[in-house]
């Protein structure tokens, strides 16, 4: 995982998958009784 825009540590995320064939983008909404991760986007490319 790593910050999608260094500008922006706090803001959305990217998380690639099964070595860089797919990738999320999400953000981190830290709310104290209901903490939630909410995906933004989702990309994956078949080999």
């Amino acid at each position: 995982m790593e910050p999608a825009r260094s500008s922006q540590p706090k803001g959305p995320h990217v998380m690639y998958l099964d070595h860089g064939n797919g990738w999320l983008t999400y953000t981190f909404v830290p709310r104290a009784e209901d903490p939630q991760i909410i995906v933004e986007l989702v990309f994956w490319q078949g080999a």
